[in-house]
């Protein structure tokens, strides 16, 4: 169906150029004639008013005609029998959203990290503790009771609902970004949308606002301001838990990250390579 908006407004182009500028042609000689009809009577009138006669051939312009009169209806019933569309360009306009969102994500990412150095102390305070735990004396306690005495690694009310905030904000950035793209590049989604939009006879430049809802696992976009809604169901582009846990291990976020297993290697960067 999007094809066929795209076909239909390519060849639709000549024949609105052609039909419609004919309307324009004949409708104008019949406003031209209407026009002087009433500049005459309004100037008549007035004159009249005054004693002063108007010629008496002034109506001869201001007649319409047989003529002026069949090119207009045929005009009209040509535009009428045309067959006219456009491309409301719904691909276009969910890539840009798409891509904004994903700017969006990385965004919430930096912030989450920078919340997440509290929590990267723990690990470090955890890493020094299993080390202690095994140890065959107690020098490596030592080091942990000086490490924690020389660093800030208890955690305040603050740290702690910050990483909450940012750690929840990634999460629901992702997940805006993922409902944008999949319709991005879904081709029966972006039909569908192209449809709503046709129907109102609107564009997606004049789209109001978008939203993604987990509760109706849509995206909805309006044209006028939210009185009205229009929704596109992602239900099939769901995930599990498992399968984004799954996922995460071939990333570098992850792999890179305190908890990958390289982190507090003595050599981070060949435990990378090496896959460790």
């Amino acid at each position: 169906m999007r094809q066929m908006y795209l076909v239909l407004a390519c060849l639709s182009v000549t024949a609105q150029a052609s039909e419609i500028d004919n309307l324009i042609d004949a409708s104008q000689n019949i406003r031209d004639v209407f026009k002087y009809g009433i500049k005459t009577i309004a100037g008549a009138e007035s004159y009249a008013s005054q004693g002063q006669i108007a010629p008496e051939g002034i109506v001869d312009q201001g007649l319409l005609d047989k003529a002026k009169q069949d090119a207009y209806n045929a005009a009209v019933l040509a535009v009428q029998q045309q067959t006219y569309t456009y491309d409301p360009n719904a691909s276009q306009y969910f890539a840009d959203e798409a891509s904004s969102a994903m700017d969006v994500v990385s965004e919430a990412i930096d912030i989450y990290v920078d919340a997440a150095q509290v929590l990267i102390e723990v690990a470090t305070v955890n890493e020094m503790a299993q080390d202690a735990a095994n140890a065959n004396d107690e020098r490596q306690a030592m080091a942990l009771q000086e490490y924690i005495g020389a660093n800030d690694v208890t955690l305040e009310d603050a740290e702690v609902d910050a990483y909450n905030d940012a750690y929840t904000a990634v999460h629901e950035a992702t997940a805006v970004a993922a409902a944008y793209m999949a319709v991005a590049n879904d081709e029966t989604l972006l039909e569908q949308a192209d449809e709503m939009a046709y129907d109102l006879r609107v564009t997606y430049q004049e789209a109001a606002s978008v939203f993604f809802d987990h509760a109706t696992q849509s995206v909805w976009i309006s044209f006028d301001g939210g009185q009205t809604i229009q929704g596109l169901n992602l239900d099939d582009y769901y995930v599990s838990v498992e399968d984004v846990l799954i996922e995460s291990a071939e990333q570098a976020f992850f792999y890179t990250s305190p908890e990958g297993g390289c982190w507090f290697a003595a050599d981070p960067e060949a435990c990378y390579a090496n896959g460790d």
